[in-house]
């Protein structure tokens, strides 16, 4: 499982990315708040991990801290809980894919180089790779 950005949290929780973000974080609610499945659980009336963290995250939603401290708590129950990680990468993939401001771009690269790589929203002018494109042949000439 990819691991989840703090600052994907803290975009999402502050309310960034509109009715889009919005939706994306009442999902991980929904989904932190599901009963925990570990077959080892010692006391099955305890909360689910992540929920006081979550809304610890709720009431100061710009603490960066809070949200690695989620982030964190969603990897470990992940890693103990198969149906909860499935459910998770679900909702990460979905999320990250929501805009957290206007116009912002969010990609993911994983695995090995490939090559060359341009991560960017808006280009304005020509991007090259590798060698320089030839001068212009009319900019080196002279006019007599």
């Amino acid at each position: 499982m990819d691991p989840i950005s703090a600052g994907l949290l803290v975009a999402l929780v502050s309310g960034a990315g509109g009715a889009a973000g919005t939706q994306a974080w009442a999902a991980l609610s929904r989904l932190v708040r599901r009963p925990f499945r570990r077959a080892d659980r010692a006391r099955p009336e305890e909360p689910a991990p992540g929920i006081r963290e979550l809304e610890e995250l709720e009431g100061i939603p710009q603490d960066t801290g809070r949200a690695q401290a989620l982030a964190d708590v969603l990897r470990r129950r992940a890693a103990h809980d198969p149906d909860f990680a499935r459910s998770l990468t679900a909702w990460l993939d979905e999320a990250s894919a929501a805009p957290t401001e206007a116009g912002d771009v969010h990609n993911t690269v994983s695995g090995g180089s490939q090559g060359n790589l341009l991560q960017a929203r808006d280009l304005h002018g020509p991007v090259t790779f590798g060698t320089p494109p030839a001068p212009d042949a009319a900019a080196g000439e002279r006019a007599d």
